[in-house]
C-alpha cells in the first residue's frame, strides 16, 4: 500500500493553489491517497506550521508524507527539503523553521536537500514563486509513488542545521504557584488559545488543580488584553456560556477559552511570543 500524502499550507481554498498541488500529484500517479490537514494557517506564520504539523503528523499512519508549505521565502536561498522522521513519515517542506517541533517530539532520522533542478516538474521550470506546486508536491508525489527513493532527493545534511523557530527558545517561567509562557497556537474557528505550559507543568510543577480559580493575565507588548480570575476545570460543561476556563487541552498543553463564545476576537489574541500569558494561584 502507497502512502498517504497529507497538505498543509497557508494557501486558503479561496482559489486554485490547493488544487493545483493535488493536480500535480495526481499526475505523477492517479492511485495516491490525498487529505487534507488544514490550508487555513495564518498567511507566512511559520509557527503555527509546525504547531499544525507536530498536531496532526502522530495522527497518521507511519510512512505517511506529509508536505507543508508555509514559505515567505519561496524562491530564495533557503532549503528545500525532505525530513525522514524517526517514527518513518517523511516531510517536504521548506526548511524555515516548519520542522521545528516535530524535530523536538518525533524526532528527525535523516535530512536531505532536494536537488531542484533534477527533482521539479519541468512545465513550470522558470517559475520560482509556486513551489508548493511545481517542487514540494511533486517531490512528494515521486516519493510516495516509489518513482524516487529517499537517497535520490538529494544530498544529506546535518540534523543540527535544521532552522529552528525563535518560539522554541522561549522556555516557560515555571515554580509553585505561578506560570508564565505565551500563546502558542490559536484555534481561530472557535477562538480558543494553546499555551506553551505543558499539562503536566502546570500541574506537577506549579501545582494548579482542577477546581482552582487562577489569576490569568495576557499581555500584548505592555498592553494587558485580559486579566480576570479564570477557573480550572475539566471542560467546558463546568462553567457557564460566555465564562472563561482554563483546562487541559487536547495537545497536551494547557489551553484557555470561552464557554461557547470565541476567546481570541473577544479580547484580540493571536499566537505568537509577543503574547504573553501569567497564571498566579489565588
Amino acid at each position: 500500500m502507497k502512502p498517504i500524502i497529507v497538505l498543509q499550507s497557508d494557501f486558503s481554498l479561496a482559489w486554485s493553489a490547493v488544487a493545483s498541488m493535488k493536480g500535480v500529484i495526481k499526475s505523477v500517479d492517479r492511485t495516491l491517497d490525498i487529505e487534507d490537514g488544514t490550508h487555513e494557517i495564518e498567511p507566512y506564520n511559520i509557527w503555527l506550521a509546525a504547531e499544525e504539523l507536530r498536531t496532526v503528523e502522530s495522527c497518521f499512519p507511519k510512512g505517511t508524507v506529509f508536505v507543508s508549505v508555509v514559505d515567505p521565502g519561496v524562491g530564495t536561498s533557503r532549503k528545500a527539503s525532505v525530513a525522514l522522521l524517526k517514527d518513518g513519515s517523511y516531510v517536504v517542506t521548506p526548511d524555515n523553521g516548519t520542522l521545528s517541533l516535530v524535530k523536538e517530539t518525533v524526532g528527525i532520522h535523516e535530512i536531505r536537500e532536494i536537488d531542484v533542478p533534477r527533482n521539479r516538474l519541468t512545465t513550470h521550470e522558470k517559475i520560482n514563486v509556486f513551489e508548493g506546486r511545481d517542487v514540494f508536491a511533486y517531490v512528494a508525489a515521486r516519493l510516495a509513488s516509489g518513482c524516487i527513493a529517499f537517497s535520490e532527493v538529494g544530498e544529506l545534511y546535518s540534523v543540527d542545521d535544521v532552522v529552528e523557530c525563535e518560539e522554541l527558545r522561549a522556555k516557560p517561567i515555571l515554580k509553585e504557584g505561578y506560570a508564565k509562557g505565551f500563546v502558542t497556537y490559536g484555534l481561530s474557528h472557535f477562538g480558543g488559545i494553546r499555551l506553551s505550559i505543558t499539562n503536566v507543568q502546570f500541574e506537577e510543577v506549579c501545582g494548579f488543580q482542577l477546581n482552582d480559580l487562577i489569576h490569568t493575565k495576557i499581555t500584548h507588548e505592555g498592553k494587558v488584553l485580559f486579566e480576570d480570575d479564570v477557573k480550572f476545570v475539566k471542560s467546558f460543561g463546568y462553567v457557564e456560556k460566555g465564562e472563561p476556563l482554563l483546562y487541559f487541552g487536547s495537545q497536551l498543553y494547557v489551553s484557555l477559552d470561552l464557554n461557547c463564545a470565541n476567546f481570541m476576537q473577544t479580547y484580540d489574541v493571536h499566537a505568537g511570543i509577543a503574547y504573553e500569558v501569567e497564571f498566579t494561584k489565588g
